[in-house]
């Protein structure tokens, strides 16, 4: 029997204020701007425990309730179902009358960008489960999700079964599991969802979704046979900026887009050629499960070149620094490929590139690059013409941040600030986004912005992209659409984030081929190095985990 957790007297009422919330344009009045139909712009940009109602050409925009609960609120909508919380998911069928029900939700992966996910949906839904192999974060993630039950005076909230191993935990429970939430290292997410799916789960995955096309590619059409709401954590796609950017640049707000220039800070974990050493296995690490699908093989460290700088979060691999290892990560590109590129995949309408070129540090089998240069070269469309998207990241030879040529229209101080971003280069102007999720972008030159604005308020630029209910909160958004599912579907549902995770992954065969590509999206297969064929499809899967 699970048990419940008590109420502290001095609960604290969890609802958030919008007074002090950041404006959309940082030197513009609140509400000076507004689309020709009368949506306040500055609505766009509130903060993730806020949510817009569905765009109408003649409904204004208006911000809906906090997600965040209140505690009468909580307590109203807890009322009655802790009982259901171990009696069978709330919400398996389609089409019933599912206003206001709380889901079932399992999350493994439990702590680290776990706990963050499962602070996106915890107090709207019943947290059912927590999955994660270390047994020192597991207990944290506990702790911190009975915090947040307890702070706001919940007295019916039960506390979530914990578990090492997913595997086990549906063996147990499945039928008590509406919905799942991968937050796991990378080589895990394909495994882990998968499993969610074979027991008709609706699943929502971490970003690059997988660390290999056939992964992506296998999840998707796994997803699509279940049948199940779908989503991939890059929250950008939920943001009002992405719009933004998309409706300026479709509408010809900057002219003729000719560039996209992209850039990341990352990594900020050690990449390039590393040196495994055996060490002693901490008590608390289930090594052999996060392993997974990996093969077995003994716990170790790794050293870093002493021309490198030294790591800042230790040398074990777990629980931070896989990401720079091809068998559990994807490197640079992987990590934030989802979130940076988000945009430009969008606007160029979902295309896939004819070729990848590729400039970078040393890598080896192992290891991804310390820094590296690409250039994603796109075919002319109705839209727009032939063009390159290039990315960048690390830091170049020299110590300095690897960043592409600043366009002249954009201010040097600005773009100096700027330690991840994008800019869309057209004829008449440059969209600039000066962080990882295209949250608040802007048009330089200034007086083009004004203009655009104006054009904005005239009703010359409109607003066509459909908003999300919950910006800025990719797992929220999924849970609301599987309890409203005549709404529509999550902002990057795996009919959209499957392709763009494949965009991005195509950037990894060009790095670990050491040279120019050209992919065959049909195949699903590089046609000019062969070679390179050998890193679409993770070689092995340990037996026992699919």
């Amino acid at each position: 029997m699970r048990e419940r957790w008590a109420a502290r007297p001095s609960a604290q009422d969890a609802r958030t204020s919008t007074a002090n919330l950041p404006l959309p344009f940082p030197n513009c009045a609140r509400g000076d701007f507004r689309y020709s139909s009368g949506e306040a712009l500055h609505a766009s940009f509130l903060q993730s425990s806020h949510s817009l109602h569905g765009y109408s050409p003649n409904k204004p925009i208006h911000p809906m309730p906090s997600s965040h609960l209140s505690r009468r609120r909580f307590l109203t909508q807890t009322a009655g179902v802790a009982a259901a919380t171990v009696l069978g998911p709330n919400l398996l069928l389609r089409g019933q009358n599912t206003a206001g029900r709380r889901l079932n939700i399992a999350v493994i992966g439990a702590s680290g960008k776990g706990a963050v996910d499962t602070s996106k949906v915890a107090l709207d839904h019943n947290i059912v489960a927590l999955v994660d192999v270390d047994s020192t974060r597991l207990a944290t993630a506990a702790k911190s999700l009975e915090k947040k039950y307890v702070d706001i005076g919940d007295t019916t909230q039960q506390a979530p079964r914990l578990y090492a191993d997913f595997r086990k935990m549906f063996d147990e429970m499945a039928n008590g599991i509406d919905a799942v939430i991968v937050s796991t290292p990378d080589h895990t997410h394909y495994v882990a969802a998968m499993w969610a799916l074979k027991h008709k789960k609706h699943v929502a995955v971490q970003k690059p979704l997988c660390n290999s096309i056939w992964e992506i590619r296998d999840l998707h059409r796994a997803a699509k046979e279940a049948g199940v709401m779908t989503q991939m954590g890059n929250q950008g796609r939920t943001m009002e900026g992405q719009r933004f950017a998309k409706e300026w640049i479709d509408q010809g707000a900057i002219g003729t887009l000719q560039e996209i220039r992209l850039w990341t800070n990352r990594p900020i974990w050690p990449q390039g050629p590393l040196t495994k050493v055996a060490a002693e296995k901490p008590a608390n690490l289930d090594w052999d499960l996060w392993l997974s699908v990996e093969p077995t093989e003994p716990y170790f460290e790794f050293e870093v070149p002493s021309n490198q700088p030294q790591p800042k979060r230790g040398k074990s691999v777990a629980p931070f620094n896989w990401r720079g290892w091809w068998q559990f990560g994807s490197g640079a590109l992987g990590d934030m490929g989802c979130h940076i590129m988000d945009a430009s995949f969008s606007i160029l309408g979902q295309a896939i590139p004819e070729k990848i070129e590729v400039e970078s540090s040393p890598i080896s089998d192992l290891n991804a690059p310390v820094w590296t240069r690409l250039r994603y070269h796109f075919a002319a469309t109705d839209k727009h013409p032939a063009l390159v998207v290039s990315w960048h990241d690390g830091l170049g030879d020299d110590g300095k941040p690897n960043k592409p040529e600043r366009d002249p229209r954009v201010p040097q101080e600005a773009f100096d600030k700027a330690t991840s971003g994008m800019m869309f280069i057209g004829t008449d102007g440059v969209v600039f986004e000066p962080d990882a999720y295209c949250e608040h972008p802007v048009i330089f030159p200034e007086e083009r912005f004004t203009d655009v604005k104006k054009e904005m308020v005239g009703g010359k630029i409109k607003q066509t992209e459909k908003r999300s209910p919950m910006p800025d909160n990719p797992q929220g958004e999924w849970a609301h659409y599987i309890v409203h599912p005549d709404k529509g579907v999550p902002s990057s549902n795996f009919d959209y984030a499957a392709p763009l995770a494949e965009f991005v992954s195509l950037g990894n065969l060009a790095i670990r081929s050491k040279e120019a590509i050209q992919w065959d999206a049909k195949a699903g297969k590089v046609t000019n190095v062969e070679a390179a064929n050998r890193f679409v499809k993770r070689a092995s899967y340990r037996s026992g985990w699919i």
